[in-house]
C-alpha cells in the first residue's frame, strides 16, 4: 500500500466545496422587545452534502457580536456530526453557553422548555446578542423560537408566532406535528 494514500478529514475540508453558513434574524418587536435572535444550522458540520468549517463559522458569528448561545443537539449529535469540540470552541471565544439538548423531531420537556424560555428573556432583557440553534435551523431552534414570541406575548396565537418565525427562516421553519 502506498503511504501516501490515507484518509484525513482535514484534507478532505480543503478539497469539498463548502455549504455557506446562514444566520437568520427573527425580530421581537412584533411582541414589543427592540431585539432580535440569531437562529442557524450546525456550525462546522459536515454530514451529507452539507459540509461547513467549524473555525469560520465561528468567526462568522463572533462577526455578527453574538454573546450568547443556545445550543440544543445532544452531545451524540455533535459527535456524529463532526462537531465534538463545538463547545468547547464556543468557550474559548468567551461565549456563554446553554446547552438544553432534546432529540431532532421531538419537543423539550415542559420545566426544560420553561428554563430556555426565562433563559432567553433574561438575554433579550439585558440586550444580549443571541443565537439559537440545532442540527439544521429549522425544526428544534425554530420550535423554541415561536414559544419564545409565545412566552413573550401572551396575546399572540401560535400560528402568528410560526409564521413570523417562517417569515425569518424559510417555510421549511418548524418541521413536525409534534413540534
Amino acid at each position: 500500500m502506498n503511504e501516501n494514500n490515507f484518509d484525513s478529514s482535514d484534507e478532505e475540508a480543503l478539497e469539498k466545496e463548502q455549504t455557506p453558513f446562514e444566520l437568520s434574524w427573527l425580530s421581537l418587536e412584533p411582541v414589543n422587545y427592540a431585539h432580535i435572535l440569531g437562529i442557524s444550522a450546525l456550525p462546522g458540520c459536515k454530514f451529507k452534502n452539507v459540509w461547513r468549517n467549524l473555525f469560520q463559522n465561528v468567526e462568522e458569528i463572533k462577526r455578527h457580536e453574538i454573546q450568547d448561545v443556545f445550543i440544543f443537539c445532544t452531545l451524540s449529535e455533535l459527535s456524529f456530526y463532526r462537531v465534538p469540540t463545538l463547545i468547547q470552541e464556543y468557550h474559548k471565544q468567551d461565549f456563554v453557553i446553554h446547552h438544553y439538548p432534546f432529540l431532532d423531531g421531538d419537543v423539550p420537556e415542559i420545566d426544560t422548555c420553561h428554563k430556555i424560555m426565562e433563559d432567553l428573556k433574561t438575554c433579550m432583557d439585558h440586550s444580549r446578542k443571541t443565537l439559537i440553534h440545532c442540527y439544521g435551523g429549522l425544526g428544534r431552534s425554530c420550535l423554541i423560537a415561536a414559544c419564545l414570541l409565545l412566552w413573550l406575548d401572551d396575546g399572540m396565537i401560535p400560528d402568528e408566532a410560526i409564521q413570523l418565525v417562517r417569515a425569518s427562516r424559510g417555510p421549511g421553519a418548524i418541521q413536525t406535528i409534534k413540534e
